[in-house]
């Protein structure tokens, strides 16, 4: 694939038929003729190159194609080459590929196709993980794509600049990158809506995760505004994210009929996990209003969804019955529940389940005033985490239970909170 000027290209093509100066020049013109064009020391005639054109059996297209116009296609096939490399996880092939592409666009000042070479070498680094190096790469294309107008382009680079911040974590850059986005998309004739939906998306996400739920909200508000193509999943997502947002800003009401209209999408779906996620959630709102019968409700309809497959979401659907009984001093109820949650815990050999309804329990027994019942489970909660290795819980339950010996042994009592303080110090609690 060399870039040939056009007297190179007859040479080569003339060799490759092994045709002989004389024999190429015919009775048109003379074999010295031919020499000086092949040279690129004389100029041809339109009918000149017609005649060489059917004399080598190429077009004259292919005989007028400047060295710029050959480096474009060259190029534009190579990165999408690159392009496949990359799709099929051959990024050392890619990369080699790219840095050739790169001297060809440097040579002959090809600024779009040297932005999109420097755009694919932030993907062949987001492959390897190296994030660093991506952000620069899409640095480096940016001021490539600015200086070509590029809109689209220069939208992708901000955007995923964007979400390698997020991913690390680093919400304010990724804000600022997606607020560029947002900019660019609003003054170019990008058309595409889903586009503005996983911009709109992921600063709502930014948001709730610097605390801002009203900004976050706003966004969502945006998409919702958005005549889109009807994806379950991201909608779903929404609907879910608009719900906690409502759940953290403590308008519960609204939350509540945002987790109600992704249930009704949800059972048209049968998935049940999401739907116990959405049902636990709603019992936590009941909960933070102080509905203990909604509570049970939807903490029943996880239990009742989930108990064929014993996994967490069952787990939890069970502690918020037992919760939610123990709330309503209801605790024949939740002991019943404790040993359906208790069996579970025991043959699924989760110790931390285990535990957890070990201290409901010894709760229940506290309030009853039963010290001795409450203090022989709480013992046996203390065994589990220190075989765990939970040192904060642990903590917490020797503090526990020398509170319950405090009307029983003083001597207890004591040795007791001096093993919870000695480890909060060792945590650096206190």
């Amino acid at each position: 694939m060399d870039i040939l000027s056009l007297g190179e290209k007859i040479k080569k093509l003339r060799k490759e038929k092994d045709m002989t100066l004389k024999e190429l020049a015919g009775n048109r013109i003379t074999a010295a003729q031919i020499s000086h064009i092949e040279r690129d020391k004389s100029h041809t005639s339109h009918e000149l190159l017609d005649y060489l054109a059917h004399k080598l059996d190429v077009s004259i297209d292919y005989l007028l194609e400047t060295k710029e116009m050959q480096s474009r296609k060259i190029t534009d096939n190579l990165i999408l080459q690159s392009e496949v490399f990359i799709r099929c996880d051959e990024l050392e092939k890619a990369e080699v590929q790219i840095n050739e592409i790169l001297d060809i666009c440097k040579d002959y000042k090809l600024l779009d196709n040297h932005g999109k070479c420097n755009f694919l070498l932030a993907e062949v680094n987001l492959k390897k993980e190296k994030y660093n190096e991506a952000v620069i790469n899409y640095e480096k294309a940016l001021y490539f794509f600015i200086k070509n107008s590029d809109d689209e382009n220069i939208f992708r680079c901000y955007l995923n600049i964007g979400k390698i911040y997020m991913k690390d974590e680093f919400y304010k850059g990724a804000i600022s990158h997606f607020d560029f986005s947002e900019e660019v998309l609003n003054q170019s004739h990008i058309e595409d809506m889903d586009v503005y939906k996983d911009l709109y998306s992921k600063l709502a996400y930014c948001h709730i995760k610097l605390d801002n739920p009203n900004k976050s909200l706003e966004y969502i508000e945006k998409i919702n505004t958005i005549d889109t193509k009807n994806n379950i999943k991201e909608d779903l997502d929404m609907m879910m994210l608009r719900g906690n947002n409502l759940l953290n800003l403590g308008k519960y009401e609204e939350a509540k009929e945002c987790f109600k209209r992704t249930l009704e999408v949800l059972d048209k779906e049968d998935n049940k996990t999401d739907v116990a996620n959405v049902y636990l959630t709603i019992s936590d709102i009941y909960r933070n209003m102080g509905n203990t019968e909604k509570v049970l409700e939807y903490s029943h309809k996880v239990y009742d969804i989930k108990k064929n497959d014993e996994d967490e979401h069952m787990m939890k659907g069970l502690f918020k019955i037992i919760e939610a009984y123990i709330d309503s001093k209801e605790y024949d109820k939740a002991k019943k529940y404790c040993k359906i949650a208790l069996s579970s815990a025991i043959k699924n050999k989760n110790k931390f389940n285990e535990y957890k309804v070990l201290k409901f329990y010894s709760d229940m027994y506290k309030i009853q005033n039963e010290n001795n019942m409450a203090i022989e489970y709480l013992s046996k909660c203390i065994s589990i985490i220190s075989d765990l290795g939970n040192h904060k819980v642990l903590a917490n339950l020797y503090i526990d239970l020398g509170q319950l010996y405090s009307t029983i042994s003083k001597e207890k009592e004591l040795e007791f909170y001096q093993k919870g303080v000695f480890m909060y110090k060792n945590l650096e609690i206190i």
